[in-house]
């Protein structure tokens, strides 16, 4: 009797406990988000635009046959359907590619540790030429329909001496993924 009695307070401690975890995620997200609700766009920022929804497929067969002079981001897609990136670089040493977002009222970053590792690419080989590269996820903070600026960053970290550098950057105005 007296285990059954242990037992039975234990299991009601984790499903209280599952049930206060499950909860506390909510609202901790539901406040994270809320954040990125209401942002009033100042003046100065009033020029930038969204980024085309696009057909990701039909847009990298278009990109790879571009050209560019320097390195270049180019960003596509929504918070609904996710965001595509499409960088191009020039591989004088070997490291890594990555991108980073910053929203521009607060200078707040966006996805600080998913989003370079989502979009990470590994250089190794070098040459003279531009190459394209792509990647794709969702942006976390904020909600569909409720637009932000956002300034996106193409970033390299070269493996010899490991010290990251901004390569370009890009304004938008975006919106976030309902978790």
């Amino acid at each position: 009797m007296k285990i059954v009695k242990t037992v039975l307070i234990t299991f009601g401690i984790l499903i209280i406990t599952a049930i206060l975890i499950f909860f506390g995620t909510i609202f901790y997200y539901s406040y994270q988000d809320a954040k990125f609700y209401n942002i009033e766009i100042p003046d100065n920022l009033k020029h930038l635009t969204k980024p085309n929804e696009g057909n990701p497929q039909k847009e990298i067969d278009s990109l790879k046959s571009t050209n560019p002079e320097s390195e270049k981001l180019l960003i596509t897609g929504s918070g609904y359907s996710g965001y595509n990136f499409y960088f191009w670089h020039k591989a004088e040493q070997k490291g890594e590619l990555y991108v980073r977002a910053y929203e521009l009222t607060q200078d707040v970053e966006l996805m600080e540790k998913r989003l370079p590792e989502r979009t990470k690419k590994r250089i190794s080989q070098i040459d003279n030429e531009y190459h394209f590269f792509n990647a794709s996820t969702v942006i976390f903070e904020g909600t569909f329909d409720k637009y932000y600026p956002t300034r996106f960053e193409l970033w390299f970290k070269p493996y010899k001496n490991g010290k990251a550098e901004k390569l370009t950057e890009i304004e938008y105005l975006i919106d976030g993924w309902d978790r």
